[in-house]
């Protein structure tokens, strides 16, 4: 992981359409955002505002049409394909909304399975770092059973240790809360602080205020647009109530 606090995703009047037997339907309109290493970030708004979209161009799942991103001050215009594949296979992580689990197979092979992708990863390291994900997750004595005997909640946490277990820079997480209860959603959100907490670079994209608070910073995306981006007032909160009992 990079160091805590430089500069690691940068966009610039990004902007992005889609088409369609010629017609244009711009999505996104002059982003302007800098995310550092390190930081926890919720990107919020309604359906259809454009926040999955800008988190499937940050996280390299989609193209923009216009404006510049830097990743570590590197122009992604100038990668090509295995520059990209390379990134998405090492360097970057997801968990979304509907878990995207193979159904028939454990817990452990479902972690095991970005290793087999991993150019520099050797197979006599693999079951120890799936191991150690999945008990980040609190999940050892499940390991063995099949993703189909989970809850929601415990589908979800595989779905977090499966992204964790490269030890990417930065872990998206698109509407992990979406399918869950509230109290499996809040399970499932502790366990991503936790990996914040760890150094890891979180970048969660909601339309839920509870959700989007476990973060420290929150962009409130409409119409395509960022219209505010303001720290998290609860967790600004907690902070000042750890720092008052020391």
């Amino acid at each position: 992981m990079s160091s805590k606090g430089s500069s690691l995703i940068e966009a610039k009047k990004l902007c992005k359409s889609y088409f369609n037997e010629g017609l244009e339907t711009p999505v996104l309109f002059d982003i302007d955002l800098t995310i550092n290493s390190g930081e926890f970030v919720a990107i919020m708004g309604p359906s259809g505002s454009g926040k999955s979209t800008l988190m499937h161009i940050l996280g390299f799942l989609d193209h923009f049409t216009s404006g510049s991103y830097l990743f570590h001050d590197e122009p992604v215009l100038r990668m090509n394909d295995d520059d990209l594949a390379k990134i998405r296979a090492t360097r970057v992580s997801f968990v979304f909304q509907a878990f995207n689990l193979l159904p028939r197979t454990s817990v452990l092979e479902n972690v095991l399975l970005p290793l087999l992708y991993h150019p520099t990863i050797a197979a006599s390291e693999r079951m120890d770092r799936a191991m150690k994900a999945i008990a980040t997750v609190g999940l050892t004595d499940r390991a063995k059973y099949l993703s189909n005997q989970l809850s929601g909640g415990q589908k979800q946490r595989v779905a977090i240790a499966r992204a964790l277990v490269t030890e990417p820079e930065v872990i998206f997480a698109d509407e992990p809360t979406g399918n869950l209860d509230s109290v499996s959603g809040r399970q499932v959100m502790e366990a991503v602080q936790q990996l914040h907490e760890h150094g890891h670079t979180i970048i969660l994209v909601t339309h839920e205020r509870t959700t989007a608070e476990h973060a420290e910073r929150i962009i409130h995306i409409r119409d395509g647009r960022i219209q505010e981006d303001t720290k998290s007032f609860k967790r600004r909160l907690a902070k000042e109530a750890s720092t008052l009992a020391k």
